[in-house]
């Protein structure tokens, strides 16, 4: 059964180049988290990566198993 998990909350975060990423939901029927993407603290655009993109120890905490 495929499910959303809220990370609002966590207000987990990580940079990539110039950007940082916020995390907002994981989506487990794809592996994808939705995020809101930042440069310089100003909002640019919502993004969808991945989960295998995700830094190693952001994976840790969320953990889909």
């Amino acid at each position: 059964m495929a499910s959303v998990l809220n990370l609002k909350d966590k207000e987990l975060s990580f940079k990539r180049e110039a950007y940082t990423y916020k995390l907002e939901f994981f989506k487990s029927s794809n592996m994808s988290i939705d995020t809101l993407c930042y440069k310089d603290d100003k909002f640019i655009r919502k993004e969808n990566i991945p989960f295998a993109q995700l830094p190693k120890q952001l994976k840790k905490i969320i953990n889909p198993k």
